[in-house]
């Protein structure tokens, strides 16, 4: 067995900012375009892309929007559920024990 098959690699954390940015590359608009179609000036684009600032949520409902990516990937960075029912997969995990909180 090889190490990388023992060692099935790491899984990089995407920042609010990475997400942003790669859901804007997949529209293939730069900052320009996809400010202009989505009424946002470039720098704006550029603080929430670097973390400068951070956008409120109704930016990122209109990023997803624009960008055809979920918006609850975009806002946590996690999967939605597969079921369709608003939760991530992370989140089914985490609240699968039966017992009660107290």
């Amino acid at each position: 067995m090889t190490a990388a098959m023992e060692f099935p690699g790491k899984v990089p954390a995407f920042t609010i900012g990475d997400r942003l940015r790669k859901a804007r590359e997949m529209t293939g608009l730069t900052q320009s375009e996809f400010g202009a179609q989505t009424e946002i000036s470039r720098r704006t684009i550029f603080n929430y892309e670097t973390e400068a600032t951070r956008p409120r949520p109704l930016i990122l409902k209109m990023w997803a929007l624009a960008s055809g990516v979920d918006s609850h990937w975009l806002e946590t960075g996690h999967a939605p559920s597969p079921d369709g029912d608003g939760a991530c997969r992370e989140c089914a995990i985490r609240d699968s024990n039966p017992e009660p909180a107290d």
